[in-house]
């Protein structure tokens, strides 16, 4: 199974445009992947007994097992904020490695898309959760995808850009053969 992530939980986000995109690729490739929406979930779960290895938030580790530890495979679309990633993202990451820290990326395949309005695609948070996912014991996929100038890339919500769909579509096939 594949679980794409949209990295955001800002409103009206064109990060989900574009994981949403991917999820269809995918869908026409013969996979049956599924998306975590940063912006469907509360993010409430930010507590101390978080960090004690206690049970916490029951929706946080719905989510873990539903979305996280049965996944052999991620998409993690992830937008620039203050050259980085969203620290929403950051803060569920680090929800969900408190009860099962091994069995959430642990030999698993992650690949990263960047979008950005600049012209670097966010290769810098790339980065910066490529040490994130390295460190959790993920196989980070070595072609990470930066998608710059993005509002160019777009027609209303649909994204129109052929190459940028060839794109999307070349990183789909590279992370099933992983």
């Amino acid at each position: 199974m594949i679980t794409v992530i949209s990295g955001t939980n800002r409103p009206e986000s064109r990060t989900l445009l574009f994981a949403e995109y991917f999820v269809e690729v995918l869908r026409e490739m013969g996979q049956s992947p599924r998306l975590l929406d940063m912006a469907d979930i509360h993010h409430g779960y930010l507590q101390e007994e978080m960090y004690q290895g206690k049970p916490g938030d029951p929706d946080l580790h719905k989510l873990q097992r539903e979305y996280i530890q049965p996944t052999r495979k991620f998409a993690v679309f992830v937008p620039e904020y203050n050259g980085s990633y969203p620290g929403v993202l950051k803060l569920f990451l680090d929800g969900i490695s408190v009860l099962d820290y091994a069995g959430n990326f642990s030999g698993k395949h992650v690949a990263l898309i960047g979008v950005a309005s600049g012209r670097a695609g966010n290769l810098r948070g790339m980065d910066h959760l490529a040490d994130v996912f390295a460190h959790m014991g993920a196989w980070v996929l070595p072609n990470r995808l930066p998608i710059s100038g993005i509002e160019n890339l777009l027609t209303g919500d649909e994204l129109t850009d052929a190459d940028t769909k060839n794109a999307l579509r070349l990183h789909a096939e590279q992370l099933i053969a992983a």
